[in-house]
């Protein structure tokens, strides 16, 4: 049984690849999707504002189905570009529905994941201003799971934060991994030159830096 173990813990050490993910024993736990999920809705640019044990300060996604393909592009360094997603350097994954009477739970399979597809569920979103997801993928013994939560604009209020969080908890999901993000660390290629970021007076008005 120890042999066993340390190969497991050897072989998630392998995988492991800079994502942002917790590791447990047996199968992924069960989260519920949002119901009637649209992903054509959930489409483009999102700010990520908690993630699990994050390696990068700065996260975009960029959700896009193009000719019945649906993909999401992950940049860890800049906010992508809406005009030219697929062209912002990133990460690409492909989504597919897994059954059809859940379109809110899809598999993602990652150019860079050596294991493969992975659960995709889309478990809280109202498409306009937050989202949440949560990832889990089998691995031997166990699992790797992750859950970010999202937002149209590069802030979100306390209150949608805490009630995306807990829903999670709801699934039984430990969140004590979650960890911020602050925008501020993003490099913004739409923004015209000059802009500086700040906060006014608690207001969540943002302004970017100058690239």
């Amino acid at each position: 049984m120890q042999i066993h173990v340390l190969f497991f813990i050897a072989f998630l050490n392998l995988v492991r690849m800079n994502r942002a993910d917790d590791y447990g024993w047996g199968e992924c736990p069960k989260v519920n999707p949002v119901s009637n999920f649209d992903f054509n809705k959930f489409s483009g640019l999102w700010y990520v504002i908690q993630k699990f044990d994050l390696s990068s300060p700065c996260w975009t996604y960029y959700f896009v189905n193009q000719n019945g393909i649906r993909k999401v592009i992950q940049n860890q360094n800049q906010t992508i570009n809406e005009r030219e997603p697929e062209k912002t350097p990133g990460n690409i994954g492909t989504l597919e529905i897994v059954n059809a009477t859940q379109p809110g739970f899809m598999s993602v399979r990652f150019s860079d994941n050596i294991l493969g597809k992975a659960d995709y569920t889309v478990y809280f979103t109202d498409y306009e201003n937050y989202g949440a997801i949560f990832r889990c993928q089998k691995v031997l013994f166990g699992h790797r799971r992750s859950a970010t939560i999202l937002s149209r604009q590069p802030y979100l209020t306390p209150s949608l934060r805490n009630q995306a969080r807990a829903k999670l908890i709801s699934f039984d999901i430990d969140i004590s991994s979650f960890k911020s993000v602050d925008p501020i660390f993003c490099k913004n290629p739409r923004g015209p030159a000059g802009e500086t970021f700040s906060r006014r007076n608690n207001t969540q008005e943002w302004f970017w830096p100058e690239n």
